[in-house]
């Protein structure tokens, strides 16, 4: 953000007025005060309905982490009430689940400008937020 930059979130015809203090570290857009939807340390998320729904995901999906990790501690599925001595590993969460919790897809990854669909075996949960993080 430069110096005198002015707030970024807005419309064409309606962009705020006022003062960036911070830049956006989902969209790289610079906002305002009236336009922050979270800041704390050095993160700094603006208003704008996918950089908050990004923000309110990665909350959930670090306790979701954390839940299962525990269960995976006590040696089980990551998923609450299954097995025990979950066997396969989740490709983007790391959590182990039984055969049943986890399935083989095409899951899309971006290098640079292109996206590129790879074999994963995944999580119910890590596929179902892939498409808050998919660029539009």
């Amino acid at each position: 953000m430069s110096p005198g930059q002015g707030c970024q979130v807005g419309g064409r015809f309606s962009r705020c007025a006022n003062q960036a203090s911070e830049t956006c570290q989902y969209c790289g857009r610079a906002f305002c005060a009236a336009h922050t939807g979270f800041t704390e340390d050095h993160e700094a998320v603006c208003s704008r309905k996918p950089c908050v729904a990004k923000r309110r995901d990665l909350d959930a999906h670090l306790a979701y982490r954390t839940r299962v990790l525990q269960r995976n501690r006590a040696g089980l599925c990551g998923i609450e009430a299954c097995d025990p001595h979950p066997p396969f590993e989740c490709s983007l969460c790391q959590g182990r689940f039984c055969g049943r919790h986890l399935t083989e897809r095409l899951y899309p990854f971006r290098t640079g400008m292109v996206s590129i669909d790879r074999p994963v075996s995944i999580c119910v949960h890590c596929w179902e937020r892939r498409g808050i993080w998919r660029s539009r």
